[in-house]
């Protein structure tokens, strides 16, 4: 290692950029919500369908929408990863999860309404949940992006103020944070 270069491992904290407060990024809000929906909807879940039968069709319904157990567990999980998420220190990896949960619900949606999801308890075309996944994940999608155009506008906000970092400033974020490594995963101070 040269003068000035300490070596760190690839997740440490050390490697993080700086980069303007995102604290209020509506990604991070818009995740905590719809994370603790999904949480408690996973929950009480398992009040209404028990914990046996893990992926037949239970014929269990809460408010109108099917479950059976494996549908609770992948409300859990989601809800627990988008909580986790909202509350990461680089909004990009909130926005990111926001983004593919969006994803991930539209897909549902398209495979509800053909009739591919009886392995979650939804057995019609035009099921109520179908419906459900496709807003879920239309809105989770919207909030995702909208929270990285919020992002990307605050960083240029920074490089107009002398942040030094974007189109006008010079390097990108991620241009910025290659620069930083070397090929021997050794953290360059002079990068600053």
């Amino acid at each position: 290692m040269g003068q000035g270069s300490v070596a760190m491992g690839r997740g440490s904290a050390s490697r993080r950029s700086a980069s303007p407060d995102t604290g209020g990024n509506v990604a991070r809000l818009f995740a905590l919500v719809l994370g603790l929906g999904y949480l408690a909807v996973g929950v009480i879940g398992f009040a209404v369908t028990g914990f046996t039968g893990f992926v037949e069709d239970t014929n269990e319904a809460l408010l109108g929408f099917e479950l059976n157990i494996f549908h609770n567990i992948v409300h859990l999980a989601i809800g627990a990863g988008l909580i986790i998420a909202s509350r990461m220190r680089d909004v990009t990896i909130t926005q990111g999860v926001l983004i593919g949960v969006g994803l991930f619900y539209l897909l549902a949606a398209v495979l509800g309404f053909l009739n591919y999801l009886q392995i979650i308890s939804i057995n019609s075309a035009l099921s109520p949940e179908n419906f459900n996944h496709l807003l879920s994940g239309a809105t989770a999608l919207i909030f995702g992006l909208i929270g990285v155009r919020q992002h990307d506008r605050s960083l240029r906000e920074t490089d107009t103020h002398g942040g030094g970092i974007g189109p006008r400033g010079g390097t990108r974020p991620i241009e910025e944070r290659r620069g930083q490594w070397d090929s021997e995963d050794t953290y360059r101070e002079e990068a600053y």
